[in-house]
């Protein structure tokens, strides 16, 4: 495992696309210091602390991996946090698809994307304790208070790949088994609640979304959600966001 620590970047998933197109074969894991300009599903900007404050970082696998990478990188961040820190891990859980959730507050997020079949990339934020001042919009929350435990971002980045090797190593082998599905569905918030899922429309200049709301009963063999609605009817949701329902 090679971890290139980076004092400051623009995106350490910028810099691991340009080591890939450089035909670097070595380097696992980017972390940065700083991070400028992060990015998160749906092209939407992540807010990155600093280090020690926050861990940005990008996991390089080779060759790339199947379709449920997403959903195996989530549960390889849950154990190495399970693992890691302090925490009451009934508060820590997986929003589907991969967000990271921690007393359902945002953690931690995740954002996979293949290079062809030479690579794939996994870059995550996450949040590690809280600087001196706060962003008054800020929506998320924090691994930890401050104290001797305290991981640092590089120590959280190995241990994460650690968790990471061994659970792609089984999908590669046997695909996506049994154990993989009931270890994400066993720490998924999302399944058995009653969600709203909206997803913009591209490409009809309108701002209307389209949207649904009902069960989030299970997911498909394909890691797909599938969400009940109110006349009985599956819908098997690919992507978009997933909100809680709230009362009207």
């Amino acid at each position: 495992m090679s971890l290139l620590h980076l004092p400051s970047t623009t995106s350490t998933m910028d810099d691991a696309r340009r080591l890939i197109a450089e035909g670097n074969t070595t380097t696992s894991i980017i972390v940065a210091d700083f991070q400028t300009a992060g990015r998160g599903r749906h092209n939407r900007p992540w807010l990155t602390f600093p280090a020690p404050h926050g861990m940005a970082a990008t996991f390089i696998l080779r060759p790339a991996v199947g379709p449920h990478l997403p959903l195996i990188a989530a549960i390889a961040l849950h154990q190495a946090l399970t693992q890691h820190s302090t925490l009451n891990t009934q508060h820590l859980k997986i929003k589907w698809p991969n967000d990271i959730l921690l007393n359902s507050q945002k953690l931690a997020g995740i954002l996979c994307e293949n290079i062809g079949q030479t690579a794939s990339l996994i870059g995550i934020g996450l949040n590690i304790y809280p600087p001196a001042e706060v962003p008054p919009n800020f929506q998320g929350t924090f691994l930890t208070s401050r104290n001797p435990k305290t991981p640092t971002p590089q120590s959280l980045a190995s241990a994460i790949m650690a968790c990471l090797n061994p659970l792609v190593a089984l999908y590669e082998k046997n695909g996506w088994t049994e154990s993989l599905h009931n270890s994400y569905v066993q720490h998924c918030a999302t399944i058995g609640k009653i969600v709203r899922w909206r997803v913009p429309q591209e490409g009809s200049g309108s701002a209307e979304n389209k949207e649904l709301t009902g069960l989030a009963r299970g997911l498909t063999p394909n890691g797909h959600l599938e969400l009940v609605d109110g006349n009985g009817t599956v819908h098997v949701i690919h992507s978009g966001e997933i909100f809680d329902k709230r009362p009207s």
